[in-house]
């Protein structure tokens, strides 16, 4: 009995021992199921988490419905949701990812996710809202995105997505709101979208013509502005428009008549700027000669005179018609040869109205004969009377605000350009020589007003702009941004062409001639890297300087690391073509014999190409003087196209694609981009450049501006061959193609910091600088 209670409770302990041993065996499967498996893959392709959002991600947890950013569907304890937007998370998106059966929310927005998109990631039937914005994410959309069904948000904004836009995103019924803006998407824009609400392709290389069917009645907002859209805006495509619609098709190549809809010509005249060949409203140009210049209808054309006009051309020849049409027959006792009483009444107007004519025109040839017998007069009383030929004011440009809380008005009403006349010349006599005092003051005053007009010009020297003063007074005005000596706007003209103009308040040039040679010479250094100058205006309080206007921005607007709302990426390659163009810009200017002194990322404009443009050459004289400093104390700017960003270390305040705010000066001026010798030297040096554009060549690899600490301990010893080291300092943005290019890489950082050397004579030219660059391997896609 004993022994077979033994026998049988040996048997439930080893049963009982091997469910245990098997439990902890399983316990981690069991704990963590497979959606929180394929969490981990995503944690284990992260390369960087600064602000340890994952540390909480743990194999051993029982569920991953705790883990930070994510959320579960609480009666199945499944993920649905992997939100870590602002996170500063570095790496690629891993494939597993699509595999989370029900997820239906994935936000990343902001962080600095880089390489291309999985194929699994279109295959999550129950995504909904797909966020990437805001990273380094490049390659092609593809067309299994159309397996998305449920999508309702795709936001794949201010990436480096290339390609065409898919086709098959177009049928998605439940996609409501797309935003592809500040991409690199290019090809046509494809048919379909009719049941988005919000679609936003801005900023973009899109071409081609609007299609004619796109769009549907649950549209609300479209923009297609900033891309290289041409042809004509088609009245298939605005009837599919709703009225209520917003509607930004600026800054393309549109041409012809915008077609007449509700949905369009409620649009605001700023989201059809930017197309120089299209008119009609509701821009103010229009495509046609208004009806009212034209004749009226049913009026018969006349050329004859009035006494001629009156009479018949034919008497007698052709029978008379009554009110109605119809032909009178003349009776037996009407006269045959003779005039009705009405007919000769008309007559004898027409004659009197002839003579009057005749009158008038004889009356006119004796007054202009008296006028210039009267000139003849004046011009030798001139020479006699002294008195009347003092120098009245000279022109007056007054200041006048209007309506500081619109974004956009009439440049006529920029606190500048209202033109009046100066004080009127007064002068005393006796009341017998009134009439010859009055007739003297008008000579004087026309002598003095051909005076005038020469000291107030408007002059466009590039011999190729057509603008008059009058035009630009028109042109709608946005301020890009001010400093203490001016304020810059972006002048769209009326038929959508657009100009940078810069108003010099306090000018360093005192005299027109001096300030016409300065510009004159400035516009002589042509060059695809150098931004034009167009004209000038000169006053006696104002100065204006015009140039081409860039729409893109400047390299001061490009958040390198994707901070914030940095604008967009910059890829390696593009990195290396615009620190090629700056290098073609400043060799040219070296070669013809001058020297920029202030080159830095905001005077680095960035054309839609992303080719660099350099501004603000030669206009530091202009703005100051000669040896004087100035700080720009410019602050934030309105107008951008792009967002701005600050950035760590920068302490230059940008102007969104201006290059026209005030350098920050030669002599005594602080920093970081201007050569220490700068500091003790009056006579600008090229070398100053090259300093320059060593720092600006850094930046673009590393995305900081270099200090004079540490520049120093790189370019005085031979630390700069530690590879490594030096490898790690490129920007983590890039890091994925620094890989694959070490030898360039380090290459470009030897070349910065040869250029940026504390001693001006261990520094390479700009010609030295720029055979260097043209010796690494070129860009492929830019």
């Amino acid at each position: 009995m004993m022994m077979s209670f033994s026998t049988t409770d040996s048997e439930h302990y080893s049963l009982w021992s091997f469910c245990v041993f098997l439990f902890f065996l399983l316990c981690p499967s069991f704990g963590l199921n497979i959606d929180g498996t394929l969490l981990l893959s995503f944690k284990y392709s992260i390369l960087d988490d600064p602000l340890s959002v994952l540390d909480n991600w743990d194999y051993n947890d029982a569920s991953p419905c705790l883990w930070t950013g994510v959320t579960c569907a609480p009666d199945m304890f499944r993920v649905t949701s992997l939100v870590l937007p602002n996170s500063k998370l570095l790496g690629s998106i891993p494939a597993q990812l699509g595999f989370i059966q029900h997820l239906h929310t994935i936000d990343l927005s902001n962080n600095f996710f880089n390489g291309t998109l999985p194929i699994s990631l279109f295959t999550a039937s129950e995504l909904q809202v797909l966020s990437l914005s805001n990273n380094a994410i490049s390659g092609e959309i593809p067309e299994s995105i159309g397996g998305l069904k449920s999508l309702k948000l795709l936001n794949l904004s201010v990436n480096a997505f290339a390609g065409n836009v898919p086709l098959k995103l177009t049928s998605l019924q439940n996609l409501g709101v797309v935003s592809l803006r500040n991409n690199f998407f290019s090809g046509t824009i494809p048919s379909g979208f009719q049941f988005v609400e919000v679609l936003d392709l801005s900023s973009n290389l899109l071409n081609g013509t609007l299609p004619d069917e796109f769009g549907g009645d649950s549209l609300k907002y479209l923009n297609l502005s900033s891309n290289k859209l041409s042809g004509l805006v088609s009245p298939q495509f605005a009837k599919k428009i709703p009225a209520n619609a917003t509607i930004d098709l600026s800054f393309n190549n549109l041409t012809g008549e915008i077609p007449e809809s509700v949905a369009l010509s409620n649009q605001k005249t700023e989201f059809f700027a930017g197309n120089i060949d299209l008119c009609g409203k509701p821009l103010k140009k229009l495509c046609t000669i208004p009806s009212t210049l034209s004749s009226p209808p049913n009026v018969t054309t006349n050329t004859s005179s009035p006494a001629i006009a009156a009479i018949p051309k034919e008497i007698n020849s052709t029978p008379l018609q009554n009110s109605y049409g119809n032909t009178e027959s003349a009776g037996q006792d009407q006269p045959q040869h003779g005039l009705k009483p009405g007919t000769i009444a008309g007559i004898i107007v027409g004659d009197l109205a002839g003579v009057g004519v005749l009158a008038i025109v004889f009356l006119y040839i004796y007054k202009l004969k008296k006028k210039k017998a009267s000139e003849a007069k004046i011009e030798s009383s001139l020479d006699k009377d002294q008195k009347y030929n003092k120098t009245p004011e000279p022109t007056i440009v007054v200041v006048k605000q209007k309506d500081t809380t619109r974004r956009s008005s009439s440049l006529a009403s920029w606190p500048c350009l209202t033109i009046t006349n100066g004080e009127e010349t007064s002068a005393t006599g006796s009341d017998t020589d009134e009439n010859k005092k009055n007739e003297i003051e008008e000579q004087v005053e026309y002598e003095m007003d051909e005076k005038k007009k020469k000291e107030r010009s408007f002059v466009m020297v590039d011999g190729e702009t057509e603008l008059e003063l009058e035009t630009l007074l028109k042109a709608s005005a946005y301020i890009l941004g001010s400093s203490g000596a001016s304020i810059v706007y972006k002048a769209v003209l009326e038929d959508g062409s657009a100009f940078a103009v810069r108003r010099i308040g306090e000018s360093g040039v005192g005299k027109l001639k001096e300030f016409e040679n300065q510009v004159k010479a400035i516009n002589k250094l042509r060059h695809p890297n150098l931004v034009r100058i167009r004209g000038f205006y000169w006053g006696d309080d104002e100065k204006l300087v015009i140039y081409d206007y860039v729409s893109n921005g400047s390299l001061a607007n490009v958040g390198y690391r994707k901070v914030g709302s940095s604008p967009y990426f910059l890829p390696y390659e593009v990195r290396l073509k615009i620190a090629k163009g700056i290098a073609r810009g400043l060799t040219y200017i070296h070669e013809k014999k001058h020297v920029h002194g202030n080159i830095k990322p905001s005077n680095i404009l960035l054309t839609q190409d992303m080719e660099p443009i350099i501004s603000d050459l030669g206009l530091h004289g202009l703005m100051h003087g000669k040896n004087s400093c100035k700080p720009d104390n410019s602050a934030r700017h309105f107008g951008s196209k792009r967002s701005t960003s600050s950035r760590d270390g920068l302490n230059d305040q940008p102007i969104h694609g201006s290059p026209y705010i005030a350098p920050a000066g030669f002599v005594g001026c602080t920093s970081p981009y201007h050569a220490p010798e700068s500091l003790q030297s009056l006579k600008p040096s090229p070398k100053w450049d090259v300093y320059s554009f060593g720092i600006v060549l850094l930046e673009l690899l590393t995305g900081k501006v270099f200090s004079d600490r540490e520049l120093s301990q790189w370019t005085t010893g031979p630390v700069v061959d530690d590879k490594n080291r030096v490898l790690k300092m490129a920007d983590v943005a890039i890091r994925a193609d620094v890989e694959r290019k070490e030898e360039t890489t380090v290459s470009l950082f030897k070349l910065g910091f040869s250029c940026a050397s504390l001693n001006p004579q261990k520094r390479p030219t700009m010609k030295d600088a720029l055979h260097m660059l043209d010796k690494v391997p070129g860009y492929s896609h830019y």
